[in-house]
């Protein structure tokens, strides 16, 4: 249940960092989040919850989500989680919070166009490509 895990993340209780990507135009939730900003980022915490607690509890892990809407919006958890980082970001390099947070960020999005980038080509020349009507 984690992309990453963190060993000692709160009072040396580890974390398994969990990301996922959720788009806003899903069907099952179009409606709320035309309404309200970050509901899918928001729905899919709480599904990385249900399929992950338990487990996570059974290795004396926290779980947490780091749910990131397709346009960029990240999730309450994930904001939570990613300013305690950098709290510790910029005191490891003596830098100002803002500075952690702005590099941290820029990098997580990096990884994820990247990622996004690989998937597709893998997607092309794999031969299921998907028709774009």
């Amino acid at each position: 249940p984690a992309d990453v895990l963190m060993p000692n993340w709160d009072l040396g209780k580890p974390a398994a960092f969990d990301l996922t990507v959720a788009s806003p135009l899903n069907q099952s939730i179009l409606n709320e989040a035309c309404v309200t900003a970050g509901s899918s980022a928001r729905v899919s915490e709480q599904r990385k919850h249900a399929s992950n607690d338990v487990k996570c509890s059974e290795l004396g892990w926290s779980c947490i989500p780091l749910a990131v809407e397709t346009y960029g919006c990240w999730g309450a958890e994930a904001c939570l989680h990613l300013s305690r980082l950098a709290s510790r970001l910029a005191a490891r390099l003596n830098c100002s919070k803002s500075h952690a947070t702005s590099t941290l960020y820029g990098r997580l999005n990096l990884v994820l166009v990247r990622a996004n980038a690989l998937a597709r080509t893998e997607l092309r020349y794999s031969g299921t490509q998907h028709d774009n009507k």
